[in-house]
């Protein structure tokens, strides 16, 4: 007999395929480009959409800015649970805030679309 926690479970999977679908089909070379142009803002509606879908994602796993001095230079983190500070640190510093924005974005992408 199917409850209503069944029933829940059934509507948020479908709920999360079909805003999988969307986000894969917003997420092209324009939007990308669109974001390297100007990573602070503001987005035209598909790239503001497919930025708040990557920053609501969850947090294991997702890469942060890390600022390693007090006007940069910026490093990037991913968040890890277990690791030494559930914090992993990637190699390589940004003396730009809008570079490491641009590579979080990268690496989200990419993780995203393997996904």
């Amino acid at each position: 007999m199917r409850t209503s926690a069944d029933r829940s479970s059934e509507l948020m999977s479908i709920f999360e395929e079909r805003f999988s679908s969307r986000l894969r089909r917003d997420f092209t070379d324009d939007v990308t480009a669109a974001y390297d142009r100007c990573p602070l803002g503001p987005h035209d509606d598909k790239t503001a959409r497919v930025v708040r879908a990557l920053g609501n994602a969850s947090a294991n796993g997702k890469e942060i800015i890390l600022n390693l001095g007090p006007n940069g230079p910026w490093g990037i983190g991913r968040i890890s649970l277990g690791a030494p500070g559930n914090l992993l640190l990637l190699p390589g510093t940004f003396h730009s805030y809008e570079d490491a924005l641009r590579r979080v974005f990268s690496l989200r992408r990419k993780n995203f679309l393997e996904s």
